[in-house]
């Protein structure tokens, strides 16, 4: 008997839409969610350098935008992305508004931009010029350039500059130019000078030692004597930075002991030394490369020199220098008629000599402590006295002896700095006497 075929009802109709609506309905969620993925996903697509600018921040930079790209292929046609450039950013291309600024602990070093700079190195950028101040203000983050910087500024990568200048300044300070100042502002000679605490009324006494650094044992022997003392540096030697800052550190004061030619030819005074018979081009960067091998220091003294100093137009050109950088000359006398006072006049140099040399005979003990009776006995007679010796083994084991009964004895030990400026203060005391003694202070009828 054959099968009677079952009539189908609206409850059946309804069972299977149930399930064909949303089948066909899946599609069109599916691409749609991917369309709209695209869209929050695409400032971002894969690939891309790390720490590159969004597209609000090179607009705010002045970056132009990079415009959409055209389709690739039919399955990328309905998911447009923009496109961004990638590698290297032009800095000429950004606004650059501010100055670079730095936190001022670094030492003087003409590539410093590069060393600043965490990330990729950026070179090229010469420092022409002192950072304005006005730049701690800059906002974290921007990329900020001295608009006195000369040279062409090299591509860098975004990730690299925005990294580089956030609140950290640049502002080089330069002690060999730092003479060009306001009128009220102090010399570079007294601006490093060591605090003295001279004892009014008490006999001063600078104790100085030259010829300090290629022999660096006794040099570090000599920072461990009781402060202050003027330790003169020779600029060729090697440790410089190290030395001087311990000597700084210690209480000490410090000058350049800039190498002179000798009268005996025989004697060597060391590289770069100053010398009559060359041009004076030559002798200036001489003695610019002399006072940029350390920092610190209130002024300079002769190494050798007896045939230097005795020229005046030799000595002419170093006070000219010493003159525009607001530094002081202590003259050695190694020759009886220098003519270093003559010319530090001429050029308005804070000037003093030294008295007594203490260890010309250096390997006598008793012959150094006679010289450092010689120089108690100038002090109490004239008010104060500058001793020069040398760090000798024989030496140092005097003075550290000596050094620390000075004070009971009557004296005051004080640096170099502090006996120049008790012979600026005299002067000027004396200066109106002196006017009104030779009738320039009587009132005209």
């Amino acid at each position: 008997m054959a099968e009677t075929r079952k009539k189908k009802t609206p409850e059946d109709r309804r069972h299977w839409l149930k399930y064909l609506i949303p089948a066909l309905a899946l599609p069109f969620v599916v691409i749609g969610g991917l369309y709209g993925g695209a869209i929050f996903l695409g400032d971002d697509t894969p690939g891309e350098a790390a720490g590159a600018l969004s597209r609000s921040d090179r607009a705010s930079a002045g970056v132009a935008q990079s415009p959409k790209a055209t389709p690739a292929s039919p399955q990328s046609s309905a998911i447009p992305r923009p496109r961004r450039a990638t590698g290297p950013i032009d800095v000429g291309e950004l606004r650059i508004t501010d100055t670079i600024v730095r936190d001022g602990s670094g030492e003087e070093d003409q590539a410093w931009l590069a060393d600043d700079l965490s990330g990729p190195a950026v070179t090229g950028l010469a420092d022409t010029g002192r950072a304005d101040t006005g730049a701690a203000n800059a906002p974290a983050g921007r990329i900020v350039l001295d608009s006195r910087i000369a040279a062409p500024v090299p591509a860098v990568s975004v990730a690299t500059a925005t990294t580089a200048a956030s609140g950290q300044e640049i502002a080089k300070r330069d002690e060999l130019t730092a003479a060009v100042k306001p009128e009220d502002t102090p010399p570079l000679w007294r601006r490093n000078a060591t605090s003295a605490n001279a004892s009014r009324g008490r006999p001063m006494i600078a104790v100085v030692i030259d010829d300090l650094g290629p022999n660096l044992r006794n040099a570090r022997r000599t920072i461990t004597l009781p402060a202050p003392l003027t330790l003169a540096f020779l600029p060729y030697a090697n440790h410089l930075d190290d030395l001087t800052a311990k000597a700084r550190a210690s209480g000490h004061e410090l000058i350049v002991h800039i190498p002179m030619e000798p009268e005996e030819s025989s004697q060597d005074p060391g590289p770069n030394a100053l010398l009559t018979d060359l041009a004076p081009a030559e002798n200036r960067r001489r003695l610019h490369w002399s006072l940029a091998r350390f920092s610190g220091y209130v002024g300079v003294n002769n190494h050798m020199g007896s045939k230097f100093t005795r020229s005046r137009e030799s000595m002419d050109l170093v006070m000219a220098e010493l003159g525009k950088r607001g530094l002081l000359f202590l003259d050695s006398r190694t020759i009886a008629d220098s003519r270093a006072e003559d010319a530090a006049a001429a050029f308005q140099v804070p000037f003093v000599e030294r008295n007594v040399f203490i260890d010309n005979d250096h390997q006598n003990r008793a012959s150094i402590r006679a010289q450092l009776s010689k120089l108690e006995a100038l002090a109490r007679r004239s008010g104060y006295a500058v001793a020069i010796g040398h760090p000798h083994d024989e030496t140092l084991d005097v003075l550290a002896k000596w050094l620390p009964l000075a004070e009971e004895r009557g004296f005051s030990l004080v640096p170099i700095s502090e006996i120049v400026q008790q012979r600026l203060q005299l002067v000027r005391a004396t200066a109106p006497l002196a006017a009104v003694q030779s009738g320039a202070g009587h009132a005209r009828p």
